[in-house]
């Protein structure tokens, strides 16, 4: 019986213990939920279920509005806007909640918080056909907060300091500054003119080529930078649309364009024509837009000083290069000369040499960066200054067949771009153009380090 009594005590202890749970703690839970449901300024509404903004900053009035297409300006001027931006502000605002409620009834002194004259407003519909109004004053509590308002409510609440910034938007922060605003995936030709050449390359079989020289290999991360570059370029200022674009130019002394990009579309086209102010400050005027924008000057290097030649794929000499199928190198430097061939995994010198060892991590290092080498430009044979017959590096293959030879000159100093610089002429035999290698590019083969004195053994006395 005593043990009868003990488990019913224990059942009631359980009991208690699940009611003090479910009874207090979760009501707490549900209550805390509850508030925090209400301290929310646009109560019940998601910003995915907004599509329709009016900004009032007793400036000016700006209304975006949403469609199957996006977010579009579409007052006090119609143009594109930024949907990302649109978004990530949207949702910015309907996570925005009350700090407190600053006062409430009907003898508030509306003055103290600045209700008595206009104020700044957002304006926000659903597709549901809900709207809602929040009034901002320019008054702020002693924290820096703002002053909030519903429309015909007497209550003045607190929220936070962005709400100054959320009711002071202007059309600027509204619209697409993309001076590109096009599919990368659309893009099928890509024709830069400027004061030195015409560059044009086209999209054939998913591979960037030029058409007059379709043979010419390219380097595709290079040509998708710089297309990637045109997508990227964003307006800092809005200067003239439409019919002011020519007064605008005047205005500014922009004359002839320096730089002129085309882009044939898989539907449509696309023209910017780039200027340079007297101040060096950068101008797009775009054709299909009509608009003429500022951007930063950054970009007009890359663009005035295109060339084919900046498009071509350096690392074609070595790019074919598979450590794989080497199993025997030899060399000859003006410093050193020998031969290796590899045996159980281990990289043996070809000849006895009692003197010398194999540094196996140099042979390791020497191979995993052959294919990692650029050229700095390609040569015609003509311009091939110093002898590159009398230096090289030749892999062999199981079958003691010559895979790959690397020659090389002598190193030479030369001025590029006013800057002194060291070079050596080199060829390899995967490749049919001389090249120029720049000298810091080879002497990370450390090839005059594979082979080192043996260590002398010590012996006690």
């Amino acid at each position: 019986m005593k043990n009868k009594g003990t488990w019913i005590l224990l059942g009631v202890v359980v009991l208690l213990s699940l009611y003090t749970y479910f009874g207090e703690y979760q009501g707490k839970e549900k209550e805390k939920t509850k508030e925090e449901q209400q301290s929310v300024i646009l109560k019940g509404i998601n910003a995915d279920q907004i599509n329709f903004v009016e900004i009032n900053n007793l400036e000016q009035k700006v209304i975006i509005s949403r469609s199957n297409s996006g977010w579009q300006v579409t007052s006090p001027i119609t143009d594109a806007a930024d949907n990302n931006d649109m978004e990530s502000w949207l949702k910015q605002l309907t996570e925005e909640k009350t700090i407190s409620v600053a006062v409430e009834g009907s003898d508030i002194k509306w003055e103290y918080f600045g209700f008595n004259v206009p104020v700044k407003t957002v304006t926000i519909k659903t597709t549901s056909n809900q709207q809602m109004t929040i009034e901002v004053s320019e008054k702020k509590n002693f924290e820096g907060n703002s002053f909030l308002r519903l429309p015909g409510e007497n209550k003045v609440m607190v929220g936070s300091s962005s709400w100054l910034s959320h009711a002071g938007k202007k059309l600027f922060d509204f619209r697409s500054k993309h001076v590109f605003r096009h599919q990368l995936s659309n893009v099928q030709t890509f024709q830069v003119k400027n004061k030195k050449n015409v560059v044009e390359i086209i999209n054939k079989d998913a591979r960037w080529i030029t058409p007059k020289q379709p043979e010419l290999a390219l380097d595709q991360n290079v040509i998708r930078e710089n297309i990637i570059k045109i997508n990227e370029l964003k307006a800092i200022e809005f200067v003239a649309e439409n019919d002011e674009i020519v007064g605008a130019k005047k205005k500014l002394g922009l004359g002839a364009s320096i730089v002129t990009i085309d882009i044939k579309l898989s539907e449509g086209s696309w023209t910017g024509n780039f200027f340079e102010a007297k101040d060096k400050g950068a101008y797009v005027e775009v054709a299909g837009t009509r608009q003429l924008v500022k951007v930063n000057n950054e970009i007009m290097d890359r663009l005035t000083q295109l060339s084919l030649v900046e498009l071509r794929d350096y690392k074609l000499p070595f790019a074919s290069f598979d450590k794989a199928k080497v199993n025997g190198l030899s060399y000859t430097t003006t410093l050193k000369k020998a031969a290796l061939i590899k045996k159980n995994g281990n990289w043996e010198l070809d000849s006895a040499d009692d003197a010398n060892k194999v540094q196996q991590e140099k042979v390791t290092g020497l191979l995993d960066v052959v294919k990692t080498l650029t050229a700095r430009e390609y040569i015609n044979t003509t311009a091939v200054k110093k002898d590159i017959s009398k230096q090289k590096i030749t892999f062999t293959d199981t079958e003691n067949k010559a895979y790959f030879e690397f020659q090389f000159s002598e190193p030479e100093s030369k001025k590029v771009n006013n800057q002194e610089t060291t070079i050596r002429y080199a060829k390899t035999n995967l490749h049919n153009e001389p090249f120029v290698i720049d000298e810091s590019e080879f002497q990370k083969l450390n090839v005059n380090d594979i082979i080192g004195p043996k260590k002398e053994e010590k012996h006690d006395k």
